[in-house]
């Protein structure tokens, strides 16, 4: 599969990327909101610990996601998006049925 990304498809990832970014600390900052509203007396370091946890972990999806950022890793980096349920199906149909089908045929080897 070459790495070639086309430059319109640069173009509407680029336009997407603010979006995609809110979406993705939206939902980790609503499910931290979730691990500490579970703290109850004697129960804090479980409750940290469980946050933390949950930090890490999405740390390493923002960064899978985001870090990264330039045309040669671009295909990668929607298939991460993909992967996090980062976009819609309209914001994804608006990509070429090349990258698409790029993308889908990479996500059915790796389910």
């Amino acid at each position: 599969m070459p790495l070639d990304f086309p430059e319109p498809d640069w173009k509407t990832l680029s336009r997407l990327k603010p979006l995609a970014l809110d979406r993705l600390c939206r939902r980790i900052l609503d499910k931290s909101g979730k691990i500490i509203a579970r703290v109850r007396d004697g129960e804090h370091h479980q409750v940290y610990l469980g946050l933390y946890r949950h930090i890490h972990e999405s740390d390493k999806v923002l960064a899978d996601c985001f870090d990264t950022w330039s045309r040669s890793h671009a295909l990668s980096g929607l298939i991460n998006w993909m992967s996090a349920d980062l976009l819609t199906d309209e914001e994804f149909a608006a990509f070429s049925a090349e990258t698409r089908e790029k993308v889908e045929w990479f996500m059915k080897q790796h389910q």
